[in-house]
């Protein structure tokens, strides 16, 4: 068993992202690289898979949805040097739940592998910002309209998972189970038609329902 599997094509960027995640954050980390990465799951089971840019760029997508669509699938993110709009859309509609830099702070990196192994998205702020602007501008008005024939429930549910809540946090928050959570979010990813939770936030945005109005 293993809480993170790092994949990537570069020796040191395993090893680093490696020693980094083990002395900083107590993780059990595997590394692979593309071709190992379906074998190492189904060896070690991971939370959490970390996918090097370099392996995930748009034309390598097929890959992610391979691992979204493992039985039980770890939580996906990307590693980039860059946020650039082809890869981050590429690889978040391929099925990654998160995108996060290069360059980010070792306490930053630790910070959003145990949030997306509890279930949270976590997007570096250059992705959300290209992910928000996409919501404004590509999101069809059927889809929109799809999301606003969700329950009054499904859509305060999904609007707390467009502010980026934990289904605990949102259990909390809604004085129900996190069963009963978990359970709402699958049909409402179901019934919108998407792969993940990022997917949902991005409709949940563009209908207005993370601010609690409806557009």
């Amino acid at each position: 068993m293993a809480d993170v599997l790092v994949v990537a094509e570069e020796a040191l960027v395993s090893i680093g992202i490696k020693m980094i995640l083990e002395t900083m954050g107590g993780f059990a980390v595997v590394a692979a690289d593309r071709h190992g990465a379906l074998a190492a799951i189904d060896e070690h089971r991971p939370a959490v898979v970390l996918l090097d840019a370099h392996v995930t760029l748009p034309e390598d997508v097929p890959l992610l949805t391979r691992l979204r669509d493992l039985e039980s699938a770890p939580a996906l993110v990307v590693l980039a040097t860059l946020a650039a709009p082809s890869i981050v859309l590429e690889s978040l509609r391929g099925g990654a739940c998160g995108f996060l830099l290069r360059d980010s702070q070792p306490e930053q990196l630790v910070a959003a592998v145990r949030a997306l192994a509890s279930g949270v998205t976590v997007l570096a702020p250059e992705a959300s910002s290209i992910m928000l602007g996409e919501a404004c501008r590509g999101t069809p008005a059927t889809t929109v309209d799809e999301i606003k024939q969700l329950s009054d429930r499904e859509q305060a549910i999904v609007g707390l998972v467009g502010q980026g809540l934990t289904n605990a946090e949102i259990a909390r928050r809604l004085f129900v189970s996190d069963s009963t959570v978990k359970e709402y979010v699958s049909v409402i990813l179901r019934k919108l038609g998407v792969a993940n939770r990022v997917q949902a936030a991005v409709l949940a945005y563009a209908a207005g329902l993370c601010t609690g109005d409806l557009a």
